[in-house]
């Protein structure tokens, strides 16, 4: 059984917000009309000293290519994505504007810059350039979408409902035209047609989760609630990304910041690709080699990707350098098991749970390490530790459900860890698997099939919807 590491991070949702907007006639840039700018004029150039590191080289190396060619559209639209990617807004919609004088024929570059005053809290002014964008363009469906977005922020729910029905028109298959519509119904108190209109958005994708979330409220507001927690557990936390475009895919690989290059590794690592992940803050620790968290990140990376020996120096400097940092005794734990050493990594993991044994973290890896000495009763009860810790966390719950089912043979026990997973978090996918697994082996297969049912709806493309399926299948 895989016991979760350093589990916790919270990935920071990456800025995809950096699509949408729309010019209006006249724009005025340093008191020259857009129309008129000059098709040679300089790059617009940020204060790069007070820059992070990565940031000012990545922006240094895109403001060489422009200055190599002042008409290129492309190229200074490329740098109005990097200032957006890295949080310089001003700089961005300057940018943008540019690239439209250059380009007048884009649509995407008036929305480029709207969504940059968007970004600086303009929100009349952005509104108005959606408006004039879907005027001047209007069979470009994303300005549509972002002038309904802009419009439903703003309380304007009929010009809303005007852009959401026309995005519709223009786009068939796209998801956030109903989804939109339903949730001007949802405002308006017609939760019966928000409901049919959400149920539409969900048939074109099902993996839409902001949909969901708004179909959960519908459902509580007619009392369905069942349905309405799963489906509000299903799409909480979830950014609402506008549509994309072939400029918005370009975004992340400009966020050069060392807190999105962290959040991006983080979010590779939990969702398969500890490689990238670990090539990512490589690439990183040249501007930053002495950030400490940087170097505990690539470790714990590295030990996913394969690569624990590595990890292991890297923790042994920290360690070296700073005795009483809790992370780096926590990490190091996690590498000596990988390594075979699991007396040293039991030693590690119970330093770590001296030095803060409030942290449920130290826990789970003491009981990483009495796993691999084969102590499985010592395992649950460090489990059992780090409950006491983190009483919500639902992932402690599984991993204790799964000792004591795989481990321990004692299936009635694992069941409760379960549900109280499913308690805490109704959309828990791998929760829902393991319970139907073992409902399968009690012969409740009526239990095992709910189970079935509630992952058709959390994770219908899922890994864990097929397993459980052929197991009901040949149980």
């Amino acid at each position: 059984m895989l016991i979760s590491s350093q589990s916790n991070q919270i990935g920071l949702t990456l800025r995809m917000r950096l699509l949408g907007g729309a010019l209006v006639c006249v724009l005025v840039v340093a008191g020259v009309q857009w129309w008129r700018l000059p098709a040679v004029l300089p790059p617009v150039q940020p204060q790069l000293a007070s820059l992070d590191p990565q940031v000012r080289d990545h922006l240094e190396r895109i403001l060489a290519e422009v200055r190599l060619d002042l008409r290129n559209p492309g190229r200074r639209a490329t740098l109005g994505i990097a200032f957006a990617a890295n949080g310089l807004w001003k700089e961005s919609r300057e940018t943008f504007l540019q690239t439209s004088a250059l380009a007048p024929e884009e649509p995407l570059a008036r929305m480029y810059a709207a969504v940059a005053l968007e970004e600086q809290a303009d929100t009349v002014g952005a509104l108005r350039e959606y408006k004039a964008l879907t005027t001047a363009f209007p069979q470009f469906s994303p300005g549509w979408y972002r002038l309904g977005e802009s419009a439903l922020r703003t309380g304007d729910l009929d010009l809303s409902s005007t852009a959401f029905r026309r995005l519709v028109e223009l786009e068939r298959s796209e998801w956030r035209g109903p989804a939109g519509l339903g949730e001007i119904q949802l405002r308006r108190g017609d939760f019966a047609a928000a409901i049919l209109f959400l149920e539409q958005a969900l048939s074109l994708d099902r993996s839409a989760r902001p949909a969901l979330f708004l179909l959960g409220q519908a459902y509580r507001a007619v009392g369905r609630t069942n349905e309405s927690r799963l489906a509000l557990a299903t799409g909480s936390g979830i950014s609402r990304h506008p549509m994309q475009d072939p400029w918005a895919e370009e975004a992340p690989r400009h966020m050069k910041s060392l807190q999105d290059q962290m959040s991006q590794a983080n979010e590779l690592s939990s969702t398969g690709h500890p490689d990238q992940a670990a090539r990512l803050l490589e690439t990183a620790l040249p501007f930053h080699p002495q950030h400490r968290g940087l170097l505990n990140q690539l470790a714990v990376v590295l030990n996913r990707s394969g690569r624990a020996g590595q990890a292991l120096s890297l923790v042994n400097r920290l360690i070296e350098e700073d005795t009483k940092a809790v992370a780096p005794w926590i990490t190091r734990s996690y590498t000596q098991v990988l390594l075979g050493y699991a007396d040293r990594g039991n030693a590690d993991a119970m330093m770590a749970v001296g030095l803060a044994p409030e942290i449920a973290q130290t826990h789970l890896a003491l009981a990483n390490s009495f796993l691999a000495l084969e102590r499985d009763s010592a395992a649950v009860e460090a489990l059992r530790a780090a409950i006491r810790c983190d009483p919500r966390n639902a992932e402690v719950y599984v991993e204790l459900g799964e000792l004591l089912w795989h481990n321990m043979g004692d299936t009635l026990a694992a069941i409760a860890q379960f549900e109280q997973a499913l308690e805490l978090n109704p959309s828990m996918t791998r929760a829902c698997l393991q319970l139907g697994l073992v409902r399968i082996e009690r012969r409740d297969l009526e239990g095992a099939q709910r189970m079935l049912d509630t992952l058709q709806v959390v994770a219908p493309c899922g890994m864990e919807l097929t397993t459980l399926r052929q197991a009901l299948r040949s149980p």
